[in-house]
């Protein structure tokens, strides 16, 4: 079976009490994440959620966002991950166009949902992502996260796994990707970063993001482990780097370049990172001396897999 739950089942069975999520104060084990998805996901069932119906996410990166895309794999339905930086007709026209029936949002897209309202039908039920409360009236994902535990529907890897609409324009069309199509990709990050069972991957990059997605599952299949910021600020990478010893990251060259430049860059321990994925945006001569200098044991790669030059 070549689904996305792979990594996870197996992550619970090789190292059940190891540290599988951090996101500020909190910390999960493998044990304790492979609950809360079989729980979200039996919630997601009760909603009516069934194999093959979307489910939407409109949030800034945590431990429950890493949550939800395996409960909403697990269940059998289709994820559809929105970026954050589109405006609400952009928002309509993904949820619209993918026929999502559930949306996930959090306080920082709220202001979203005035503009929304009564505009995409096919959404029957709109979950709170957060820490702070929910709106009146509105489910909180904590309480989803104590329903009932439900099995893994066992995805197979021709089943659609989720639909990525990476352009800015209205009428831009969603990406569909099979369960086998998005494992594949996940094999494959694992070979060009070389993760393994002691990977600490920071999230600081948008979870919307195809790439990031593949980082996402394959560092799970790897083993290893994962901590979250909600979005990318460089003093808090440079804290959450040094205090949680992270080993990989996907940052774009502007995101190196700010975390090299600020002016507290000396007093963090960045000697744990050993690589970090520039993606397709190529890195200029200045800003690659200036990280052989700054980072000297950190291997910058570009999307193919290489080492920057």
């Amino acid at each position: 079976m070549h689904a996305l739950t792979l990594g996870l089942r197996q992550a619970v069975e090789r190292k059940p009490d190891a540290q599988s999520t951090s996101f500020a104060p909190r910390r999960r084990t493998w044990r304790q994440t492979a609950d809360r998805v079989g729980r979200v996901a039996g919630a997601l069932a009760t909603l009516e959620v069934e194999r093959g119906d979307r489910v939407a996410i409109l949030a800034q990166n945590s431990d429950r966002y890493f949550e939800l895309m395996y409960a909403v794999a697990w269940v059998g339905a289709v994820l559809v991950p929105i970026n954050t930086g589109l405006g609400s007709a952009e928002i309509e026209h993904i949820l619209a166009d993918s026929h999502a029936s559930i949306l996930f949002i959090d306080g920082t897209m709220a202001h979203h949902l005035t503009a929304l309202q009564h505009r995409v039908p096919h959404v029957r039920e709109v979950v709170w992502i957060d820490d702070i409360a929910s709106p009146e009236g509105m489910l909180h994902y904590e309480d989803l996260s104590a329903d009932e535990l439900v099995p893994d529907a066992g995805a197979s890897g021709a089943d659609l796994a989720g639909l990525f609409y990476d352009g800015m324009a209205e009428n831009t069309a969603g990406t569909a990707l099979t369960h086998g199509a998005m494992v594949g990709n996940a094999v494959e990050a694992i070979g060009h970063l070389g993760f393994d069972s002691n990977t600490v991957y920071l999230h600081a990059s948008p979870m919307f993001e195809l790439a990031e997605d593949a980082l996402t599952f394959g560092v799970t299949l790897a083993g290893g482990r994962h901590v979250f910021v909600p979005r990318f600020e460089p003093r808090e990478v440079l804290q959450i780097v040094t205090a949680d010893k992270v080993t990989h990251a996907q940052l774009r060259p502007d995101m190196i370049d700010q975390l090299l430049s600020h002016r507290r860059f000396s007093d963090f321990d960045l000697s744990t990172l050993s690589a970090i994925l520039c993606g397709s945006t190529p890195i200029s001569e200045p800003l690659l001396g200036k990280a052989t200098i700054l980072l000297p044991g950190v291997r910058l790669i570009d999307a193919e897999g290489n080492s920057a030059s």
